[in-house]
């Protein structure tokens, strides 16, 4: 930490970039609002580095890049911070009393399912919370301390949480009953060049982001995107509603209706890989627990191909 910086000032900071609001910032930390004010002055003036715009008022700020840069590693001071704690009283036997694990809803719901009911076995006495959201919520979660772990889709854009790639499966293509592609027993991926497409939004799963636009300028192969969903429902509804296409992980298949068909991939090129992320040291004992028990469930992913219709040593967990 920079010399006579103390965590506080980090907390300071962090509270006002999120209320960009003096009086209001200062309600949250419960002191007054020229202490505040003076406290961030003090702490620019020690730095030597503006923080903070003030407006006219005084009361309203903005950020300057250099406040952008500051109160994002004061974020993770402060997640180093409590988890200190955390870690110290679980070196003295004394588990988090809750452990909040997030997870896609793209993943295998199979998964989540094992994931819960080992947690739940081995960890009674943890009040266990799974929480479903995107994977770029839940490396936000990670990063902000919220979160203790996630079941994600990998590859994400941020390098300091910890990713362990666990399980493979193909991508699948839902399309409505009447669509051309549905006389055919497999897709190719030259199928989807011009292909009118709906697939999720890549800044929720960047799966579907940068690393898919890469992956089809590399094979050169255009679909014409329709539409980013949200949701894999939302997907399926539009497959549905508007005939179109769209890239869907197995999970869809559980929420589909009669007028929704689904074909695998020919070609391996199109997959999700899951995988198990946390921030920092891996020493919480839940944590810890976790990771073996996927260890032990998964062999771990080699360059080996996937067997399109049979099971595979990965699969045996179901």
């Amino acid at each position: 930490m920079y010399p006579g910086i103390e965590l506080r000032l980090h907390r300071y900071v962090v509270v006002l970039a999120d209320e960009l609001n003096f009086t209001q910032a200062a309600n949250r930390l419960h002191v007054s609002q020229p202490t505040l004010s003076t406290q961030i002055r003090d702490l620019e003036s020690e730095i030597g580095v503006k923080l903070f715009e003030r407006t006219r008022g005084g009361q309203q700020v903005v950020l300057t890049s250099s406040g952008e840069a500051f109160a994002a590693e004061s974020r993770l001071a402060l997640v180093h911070a409590d988890r200190a704690v955390q870690e110290a009283q679980a070196a003295r036997g004394q588990c988090a009393k809750t452990w909040k694990l997030g997870y896609s809803p793209l993943i295998d719901r199979r998964i989540v399912s094992k994931v819960r009911r080992y947690l739940s076995d081995a960890h009674p006495a943890v009040d266990l919370r799974f929480l479903s959201g995107h994977t770029a919520e839940h490396v936000d979660g990670l990063m902000q301390g919220r979160l203790h772990a996630g079941l994600v889709i990998l590859p994400p854009r941020e390098n300091r949480v910890t990713f362990e790639g666990l399980h493979r499966e193909r991508l699948i293509l839902a399309l409505p009953k009447q669509h051309p592609l549905t006389t055919k027993k497999h897709i190719e991926i030259t199928d989807l060049h011009d292909l009118p497409l709906v697939k999720i939004r890549g800044d929720i799963e960047p799966r579907f982001g940068e690393s898919w636009k890469r992956l089809f300028a590399l094979i050169r192969v255009r679909p014409r995107i329709f539409h980013e969903a949200t949701t894999q429902a939302e997907a399926l509804e539009l497959v549905s509603q508007d005939g179109v296409a769209a890239i869907a992980t197995l999970a869809a298949q559980h929420s589909a209706n009669d007028k929704i068909v689904f074909r695998k991939f020919l070609d391996e090129i199109l997959i999700a890989e899951t995988g198990l992320a946390y921030f920092g040291e891996p020493t919480s004992p839940i944590l810890k627990s976790l990771r073996k028990f996927l260890s032990d469930t998964f062999q771990p992913l080699s360059a080996g191909s996937l067997v399109p219709d049979g099971p595979t040593h990965q699969m045996r967990l179901f």
